[in-house]
């Protein structure tokens, strides 16, 4: 299937802007060099593909029209206009309805075949002709609040698929809703000053209750994971899944600009009583905080805002894990709020993180 990125007008809503509309048919017509009329092959093939479908009231009709490079630019856009009106208008005798075409004059830019031989230019002199089908379409809904107060909060909520996103804004008494094709997965972000970022994914299905995101608020002492950020077993690599998050734990220093935070890394040694400063278990819950820290030290971030430390096994969320969830869960790593420089842990750890440079 051929999948395309258009807006899609329904009745009562706005535009959708994303892949709503997938391929389920498609020809090509070919035409003579300068020419814009069909040839007999070329309505046979566009009869063929309307067949039983103009009575389909979720059927739309998708014309992409190109040329050779013989010409100028403009001149030949010019004629794949023409090229695509000609097979509109051939629909259109066959009674197929205007408001489903749509037509799109490339012109001589994405040619098939390279243009030196007249073989490679007859393939370039073509429209190719899409039967589309729209996907059922569902809405998800969800309200964003503090989630000390339960205040509602007004934020950015970014949809992002595999092949398309997009933003909302919620209201003034948090609430956001968006159109999206049943069973697209997608992940929503909400990020917003003064607040730890909120992420999750979703599958988007017909009758999905409505989302409850609380966002906890950034002050001094606050402590968040660090949400979807996994690493290999043993090694301070992230998981291809999780190398997204960089963007999105930058974006959240940037948000927040006089913010000062502890980077906290953590291993998962379960069943087991607290590795010692020494083992490499213990190394490997800094190596996993560092790596945090250098990579938003690339992007920009001030090294007067961030410290990273170590805890090893010391605060696993599950000592006797015994699941893959469980065992990820302990070998994460937080944003911890600084204060006045001292980091919000437990006192009496052998410390093993860098001082900022501020101290």
């Amino acid at each position: 299937m051929v999948h395309l990125l258009v807006w899609v007008g329904l009745a009562g809503q706005s535009p959708v802007p994303y892949d709503t509309l997938v391929a389920i048919k498609q020809v090509t017509a070919h035409f003579a060099f300068g020419k814009d009329d069909l040839a007999p092959a070329a309505m046979d093939s566009l009869r063929w593909l309307i067949a039983d479908e103009v009575a389909v009231t979720d059927r739309w009709i998708d014309i992409i029209a190109h040329t050779d490079s013989i010409g100028t630019v403009r001149a030949n856009r010019a004629l794949a206009q023409r090229r695509a009106n000609a097979a509109a208008d051939f629909l259109r005798s066959q009674d197929w309805p205007a408001d489903r075409i749509r037509k799109t004059a490339v012109g001589e830019g994405e040619p098939v075949r390279v243009n030196d031989s007249e073989e490679g230019r007859q393939a370039n002199r073509r429209a190719m002709v899409m039967l589309l089908k729209r996907r059922l379409l569902t809405t998800i809904h969800g309200r964003i609040q503090d989630d000390s107060t339960g205040q509602a909060l007004i934020a950015p909520v970014h949809i992002l698929a595999r092949d398309w996103q997009d933003t909302v804004m919620s209201n003034s008494e948090g609430h956001f809703s968006y159109t999206l094709p049943a069973g697209e997965v997608v992940r929503i972000d909400v990020r917003r000053a003064g607040h730890f970022f909120s992420s999750q994914m979703l599958k988007a299905m017909p009758g999905l209750s409505p989302l409850e995101i609380r966002m906890k608020p950034v002050v001094p002492g606050a402590r968040a994971d660090i949400q979807n950020l996994y690493f290999y077993g043993d090694q301070a690599i992230l998981l291809p899944r999780s190398e997204p998050e960089i963007p999105v734990l930058y974006s959240f220093m940037t948000l927040n600009p006089t913010m000062i935070v502890e980077i906290a890394g953590h291993v998962n040694v379960p069943w087991s009583p607290p590795v010692d400063s020494t083992t490499q278990s213990f190394k490997l819950s800094m190596q996993r905080a560092k790596l945090i820290y250098d990579e938003l030290i690339q992007r920009g971030v001030s090294p007067h805002r961030l410290s990273y430390q170590a805890y090893g096994n010391w605060e696993m969320r599950f000592p006797k894990a015994t699941t893959e969830r469980q065992q990820e869960l302990n070998r994460r790593v937080e944003f911890r709020i600084l204060s006045t420089g001292e980091v919000i842990s437990k006192r009496n750890h052998f410390m093993c993180r860098k001082k900022m440079e501020s101290e």
